[in-house]
């Protein structure tokens, strides 16, 4: 068995590398098997601390046993990705509770650089990305101790020194060597933070409200136009009675190639979106979306979704034409009118549609308005703790008695309306607003932000946004959720703890929105910098070249860069002056002597030579025999040379030539 060096520095580093790592994912876990893997590392840190026995082999593979079951039950198979880290780290953590040898702690240390990169499966910000690069050096530091005798602070040091050395060449090549698509890509997590669901409920979308996680950010490439912004993410043309849902129909025309817009049509904007990772491949995007990324699909009703990767974050352009340019064909035309699935739920709301569109002659853009002002002139009011309604007439009791809803439940209760008289309309799930930043020109939208509306087709206007929040609540469609004075409490006591929370206070929405102006660069240059940007950037600097061309030339760079880096690290230098601080005293003290005519004879050591400049200067003997006996002690005796030797070092001598010169 080899012997360990720095075991308390070791197991106390391992330890504080996975509980900051198990502070980044505890969202993705139960809170069971969050329990017990801080268990194991308290465990681990008090075996340490204390120092006591290491549990027996027989009692940690039964732990271990037992831990798998309940990681099993508590995961389950479907979610691969969690599935992985979540075993990756418990294997981690039992093999640093029973390790005692150098190979079990190298084993472990090289686990360590695999959990800390699997946080980049669930986060990717600023914040994530720099305590995990201190954990890295942390982590090499320890893989150091396991073979040396410095303590941690050394190992720190010299740490920290490699992945300097080793960061200019990484930005170098990940700016210049072409990127390669990937072999394998791991599935996304299936616990994303963002998402819509494709099935709306009222109560669903109630509750993102709760969130304040960050969906996706929008920069306009020119004078941002006027709000409302509805971020369009998924159509709902299919109502069972309680839940709007995508029909199999929609399904099968969300192909790519399909015309939008009608003929000579022109984009009225565009603009850029930085989309966060997501549990679905819904992208966003206003009115009707196009975009030319290659990773984004366009479908044939304006809408975008992801083709691939959907736990990372995606940057993409995109350009907006106008909605009621969108054709309506005959099988949308009667997808968006039927009823078939709930002709008989809510027979007083198909009653009191049918009653109003006659007394409106049977307009259809006559009805559209009158619903504007049933909505807005009999006491409804907008909630984000609407009262819970249960049993198969969700949208009667709505509309004729609790009259407080959040926006899915007007969206579905006008949709439902406007399809009892036989005129196309569908509910359309995404985002409402954003929070505009003045610096740097962007929105923000969260997750508090998910919105539901109704579009519906007017003869002779085509498809029109109808929101009865528009005459509910008409402040939620000028910006964010946040920015709602009305709704400030509901809002607050809604969400967990966090700046968000007291934005109140000056001081901590000044702090907010200055992390916020960083994530934002972090997500535009960083994580937004995508095969195609780095594309522009290669035109730019090396014109038509191919990518072998340019591959080559970046990695012959690299390679030079290496040979001379070798080559200088190789090259005979000239003797310097000795390092140590004591030494170029000495040469002080022996350079003053010359020329005063002492000269060291030749073999002569350096405390021969003080004992006869000694005798040569009987005045400054004293002073020269203190010297000499510091320097013994120091050299020879290997005595630490700390701040108070260093300062005597310099007063003997000061008052050795200080002395001679009077």
């Amino acid at each position: 068995m080899r012997i360990v060096n720095n075991l308390t520095a070791i197991n106390l580093s391992l330890s504080i590398v996975y509980i900051l790592v198990l502070s980044f994912i505890f969202t993705e876990l139960s809170l069971a098997f969050n329990t017990l893997l801080v268990g194991l590392c308290i465990w681990n840190l008090a075996v340490t601390l204390l120092k006591r026995n290491k549990p027996n082999a027989l009692l940690a593979n039964t732990l271990a046993g037992l831990s798998l079951i309940v990681l099993f039950y508590d995961v389950g198979f479907s979610d691969t990705v969690t599935l992985f880290v979540a075993m990756l780290i418990l294997s981690s953590l039992f093999k640093l509770l029973q390790a005692t040898t150098k190979k079990h702690y190298q084993t472990i240390t090289l686990l360590s650089f695999f959990s800390l990169s699997t946080v980049y499966l669930f986060s990717q910000s600023l914040f994530a990305t720099l305590i995990i690069s201190l954990l890295y050096i942390l982590n090499f530091a320890v893989l150091a101790l396991i073979e040396s005798k410095h303590n941690l602070k050394i190992a720190v040091k010299g740490s920290l020194k490699l992945l300097l050395l080793a960061l200019p060449i990484s930005i170098f090549l990940l700016l210049l060597l072409p990127k390669v698509p990937a072999f394998w890509q791991l599935p996304g997590p299936k616990l994303a933070k963002t998402g819509l669901s494709e099935s709306v409920d009222p109560f669903d979308i109630a509750q993102l409200s709760n969130s304040d996680e960050l969906v996706f950010r929008a920069k306009f490439d020119e004078q941002r136009p006027s709000p409302p912004y509805y971020w369009r993410a998924i159509i709902h043309d299919e109502f069972d009675g309680k839940t709007w849902l995508i029909s199999d129909i929609l399904k099968a025309k969300q192909v790519i190639g399909q015309n939008t817009t009608k003929l000579g049509a022109e984009p009225l904007f565009s603009y850029q979106i930085f989309a966060e990772p997501a549990a679905k491949p819904w992208l966003y995007g206003l009115q009707l979306s196009s975009s030319t990324h290659k990773d984004v699909k366009t479908t044939s009703d304006g809408l975008l979704l992801r083709k691939r990767f959907l736990a990372s974050s995606i940057s993409y352009t995109t350009q907006s034409y106008p909605l009621e340019s969108a054709l309506l064909s005959r099988s949308v035309q009667y997808q968006n009118a039927q009823l078939n699935l709930a002709k008989e739920t809510n027979l007083q709301s198909q009653t009191f549609a049918k009653r109003l569109y006659e007394q409106q002659n049977k307009d259809d853009d006559a009805f559209y308005s009158a619903l504007y002002e049933y909505f807005a002139n009999n006491g409804f009011s907008y909630t984000l703790t609407p009262d819970p309604i249960t049993g198969s007439n969700t949208l009667d009791q709505f509309l004729f008695n609790n009259k407080r809803g959040f926006c899915g439940h007007y969206a579905s209760t006008a949709a439902f309306m406007f399809r009892s008289v036989g005129i196309p309309a569908r509910v359309v799930s995404g985002y409402l607003g954003g929070e505009y930043n003045e610096q740097n020109s962007y929105l923000s939208v969260y997750q508090y932000d998910a919105h539901a509306w109704v579009e519906v087709y007017i003869k002779n206007k085509g498809w029109q946004i109808f929101d009865a929040t528009a005459v509910v609540s008409p402040e939620r469609l000028n910006g964010s959720l946040s920015q709602h004075t009305q709704l400030n409490n509901e809002f607050t006591s809604n969400l967990s703890f966090g700046l968000l929370r007291l934005s109140n206070i000056a001081g901590f929405n000044w702090l907010r929105l200055k992390l916020e102006n960083l994530d934002y660069q972090w997500t535009s240059w960083v994580l937004g910098f995508d095969q195609q940007k780095q594309a522009s950037l290669l035109n730019k600097l090396f014109g038509n070249k191919k990518l072998w061309q340019i591959s080559l030339i970046v990695i012959a760079t690299v390679c030079m860069t290496f040979i001379c880096y070798f080559v200088y690290l190789s090259w005979p230098k000239k003797s310097s002056e000795p390092k140590h601080a004591l030494t170029k005293d000495y040469l002080k003290l022996v350079n003053w002597c010359e020329k005063q005519g002492i000269v060291a004879k030749q073999n002569q050591t350096p405390l021969q030579f003080l004992d006869y400049a000694a005798h040569k200067q009987p005045e400054k003997r004293i002073y020269i025999e203190q010297f000499a006996q510091l320097y013994s002690d120091v050299r020879y005796r290997q005595l630490v040379f700390n701040s108070y030797r260093k300062k005597h070092s310099k007063d003997l001598i000061k008052s050795i030539k200080t002395k001679m010169k009077r």
